[in-house]
């Protein structure tokens, strides 16, 4: 688990990096969202499908298959940071509801006897993400969102799978790509919408020909509050000269 702990470190000064060499970098803003998720498992069972080398069925237990989406919610908190007026770099804390839904678990491969179950995920994030906001000529605003969330689960629930989705890593990163728009409200407050897609870079599990990971889509909705008034908004000619009057 050191290696993925590693990877958000030298992310996370990479990012810092580009804050600190930003001139007057400060915060830009505070948000909260709340957001649906849709995921799911795949397995990949690399055993011998002949029963001639695999006497004892080891490629059906699971066998290789995409799970059926488990939707459910999401919740956080972000700041917005970085004194630029193309890029921001955001980090957040979010609460992330995360599984799969088994229709067809296998239960016994001589007889195929099925059943269904859905495994559930609770884990706990921090993320962090390089923004670019992107002109499209709307009204609103829209960005590109990059980035790398380090989660932990906190609450699990595997009766499909479960001597392998029991035993999947609790500590792991994964990558994370998003669009986003926002839009005006009113005085420092704006809304904004996005969608996330998060799938796992590495195995939860890795062991005797077996893999497992999981894929998520998030759609986000929230409320932005700006310390400067107006969308993506900065003070980029703050040493600028000043008329005072005589």
């Amino acid at each position: 688990m050191m290696k993925y702990i590693r990877i958000a470190l030298v992310f996370s000064f990479f990012i810092f990096t580009i804050a600190a060499q930003a001139q007057y970098r400060f915060f830009q803003g505070i948000g909260v969202f709340g957001g649906e998720t849709s995921s799911r498992d795949r397995y990949v069972n690399s055993n011998p499908i002949d029963f001639k080398d695999d006497p004892y069925f080891l490629h059906a237990h699971p066998p290789s298959h995409k799970s059926t989406e488990r939707e459910s919610w999401s919740a956080g908190i972000y700041l917005e940071m970085l004194r630029s007026s193309k890029w921001r770099w955001v980090t957040e804390v979010d609460y992330c509801n995360k599984g799969a839904r088994e229709l067809d678990q296998l239960i016994n491969p001589i007889t195929n006897e099925t059943k269904s179950a859905t495994n559930k995920y609770g884990n706990i994030q921090w993320n962090n993400y390089l923004k670019r906001w992107i002109d499209l000529g709307f009204r609103f605003k829209t960005y590109l969102m990059l980035g790398i969330r380090a989660e932990y689960t906190l609450t699990k629930s595997t009766p499909a799978y479960s001597y392998i989705s029991g035993n999947a890593a609790k500590l792991t990163v994964s990558p994370d790509a998003g669009v986003g728009a926002e839009f005006r409200l009113k005085g420092p407050w704006n809304l904004f919408v996005e969608e996330h897609y998060n799938p796992d870079a590495l195995a939860l599990y890795n062991k005797d020909k077996v893999w497992l990971r999981n894929r998520t889509w998030e759609t986000r909705v929230g409320i932005i509050y700006r310390f400067k008034s107006g969308i993506g908004s900065v003070d980029l000619d703050c040493n600028a000269p000043r008329y005072h009057g005589r």
